[in-house]
């Protein structure tokens, strides 16, 4: 589904971010979340992120990866957990997608 157009400066808002997955595990009671330590460099340290993916990858797919990361978005709390941040997934209707990028990317690095 096609979106709205997006100005410049809206654009400018989105931070996001190079960050390397460190630390990964399935949250209790739930089967679709993962809840994931994200080294976001400098600027943000290290960052708890929730993410549906526990039914396409494992936490010990995730570990060690660099990932775009949207690092200024909401807290938004799943059960009970703030996640502070988004994975940028490619959303196949079937699966989402993780995109990784080279791991000698520098952990903060701006993406634009």
């Amino acid at each position: 589904m096609k979106k709205d157009i997006l100005t410049f400066t809206d654009f400018n808002k989105l931070d996001l971010r190079v960050g390397e997955v460190k630390e990964a595990s399935l949250l209790e009671g739930s089967k679709k979340l993962i809840i994931m330590k994200v080294d976001l460099g400098e600027d943000y340290g290290i960052v708890e992120i929730l993410s549906g993916l526990a039914e396409f990858y494992t936490p010990d797919d995730l570990i060690g990866n660099k990932y775009i990361v949207l690092a200024n978005l909401e807290p938004k709390k799943m059960m009970g957990k703030d996640s502070n941040g988004m994975i940028l997934v490619a959303d196949d209707p079937e699966k989402f997608n993780l995109v990784p990028l080279d791991k000698n990317l520098k952990n903060g690095t701006v993406i634009r």
